[in-house]
């Protein structure tokens, strides 16, 4: 009863502490930073975006100026993002036969095994690779750390509109 009572006292410390830190959530300015705009250039408020934002999204995320392409981003601008997925396990098996070296096996114990393991890593990347051609690649790894594509897209913007 005791040992019930402890436990569930734990349980409401831990989500006493886990509610009692968080924070706002707010966005990361990508495309302000690469192309020097305030965010409120393309957003009323986020994630609601103004008319300048609809055109800005529907043109693939260009301005259609030079700035567009690769060479003139800024150098704090590096988009690459890594995961990794943490998790925690607990095994327990009871009656689990015991050797005590006197003869056949003479008993039974359990045996528990725990600890944090790392499923693997993601690695999320986008950008510009020429005027009108932007990509994002997610390259993942297991826990056996090794590497597979969990996505790759490339985007081609107005193909077929002539500039005259």
């Amino acid at each position: 009863m005791i040992s019930s009572r402890i436990s569930f006292a734990g349980g409401l410390l831990l989500l006493f502490v886990l509610f009692g830190s968080l924070q706002d959530a707010s966005a990361i300015p990508a495309f302000a930073r690469k192309y020097g705009l305030r965010c409120s250039a393309c957003h009323v408020a986020w994630p609601v975006l103004n008319d300048f934002g609809w055109r800005f999204k529907d043109n693939g995320y260009q301005l259609m100026n030079d700035r567009d392409a690769p060479i003139w981003q800024h150098p704090a601008y590096w988009p690459v993002t890594f995961r990794i997925t943490p998790n925690w396990h607990r095994e327990n098996s009871n009656k689990v036969a015991v050797d005590t070296g006197a003869g056949p096996l003479t008993g039974e114990t359990s045996v528990t095994a725990h600890g944090f393991d790392l499923t693997g890593l993601d690695i999320l990347t986008g950008g510009t690779l020429e005027k009108n051609i932007s990509f994002l690649l997610t390259p993942s790894s297991d826990n056996t750390a090794s590497f597979h594509f969990e996505s790759a897209y490339v985007r081609l913007d107005n193909l077929f509109i002539v500039r005259g």
